[in-house]
């Protein structure tokens, strides 16, 4: 049955988009569920990175074409995906723990919007990227549509949206739209040690840099930006930090 799998461990919290029938392609339920995940692990004081991958092979094909029909026959079906779609988008958009995108097979339509909404997304090589929305009459939402040009540039944006072709991955990386290539073998591993690097950093010093990295492309988020930054002066992980740099150990933050 396609769900939204989560699970923690030492940190790190995973979440595995599965729906193998459809290859990991999202139902409105899946979508809700999505958000709730997220939403609980940002909430989590012990979570101090995410990593949303798919199941099996594939990210995710994107959205389940199959529930297309619906939305054009009922106005309720179609007012309930958006209304879904918007707000799962918006709680990405308000994240403060930061988030990794695990890629492998295909990442297209709305996987790749989930994948432009991570801080940083890791490829298995071979994975593909495209966003056919041009192709399947649908106008790419404006606040999606913003993000992808933060992340590649307008004339990146511009051809994937009008061509609605599929990127290689080498050309996805040229892109801007992944951080790095990896063999397949490799992935779970190099996303792990990456997310392992994240989560033994201090979580108020790591919460503040997403926040200023974040204002550079969206200045609304500037005052809290200041306000984040501030809070780790005088914080007991700074001292932390100070005291194990000094003793020349590891520090161990507490998030406080």
């Amino acid at each position: 049955m396609p769900e939204i799998v989560t699970e923690v461990r030492d940190g790190v919290g995973w979440v595995t988009m599965s729906n193998p029938a459809r290859r990991n392609a999202l139902s409105t339920a899946m979508l809700a569920a999505l958000e709730n995940a997220v939403r609980e692990l940002d909430l989590d004081l012990e979570v101090r990175v995410v990593v949303l991958r798919g199941a099996g092979e594939t990210f995710t094909a994107g959205a389940d074409i199959s529930e297309f029909a619906a939305h054009h026959d009922s106005t309720a079906a179609r007012e309930t995906w958006e209304r879904t779609l918007t707000g799962l988008f918006e709680t990405l958009s308000g994240l403060t723990t930061p988030l990794i995108a695990m890629i492998r097979g295909h990442c297209f339509g709305a996987g790749m919007a989930l994948a432009l909404s991570a801080d940083l997304r890791i490829a298995a090589e071979g994975s593909t990227f495209g966003i056919p929305a041009a192709r399947l009459g649908i106008g790419y939402p404006f606040a999606l549509a913003q993000t992808l040009v933060h992340v590649v540039g307008p004339a990146h944006a511009g051809e994937m949206l009008f061509t609605a072709r599929a990127y290689a991955d080498t050309e996805a990386l040229g892109a801007g739209l992944v951080n790095r290539l990896v063999p397949a073998g490799d992935l779970e591993a190099d996303a792990l040690a990456t997310a392992r690097a994240i989560a033994a950093n201090a979580p108020l010093a790591v919460r503040a840099a997403k926040a200023a990295i974040k204002a550079a492309a969206y200045p609304s988020m500037i005052e809290r930006a200041h306000e984040l930054i501030a809070a780790t002066t005088g914080s007991e992980d700074e001292r932390e930090g100070q005291r194990a740099f000094m003793e020349r150990r590891s520090p161990i933050f507490r998030g406080h």
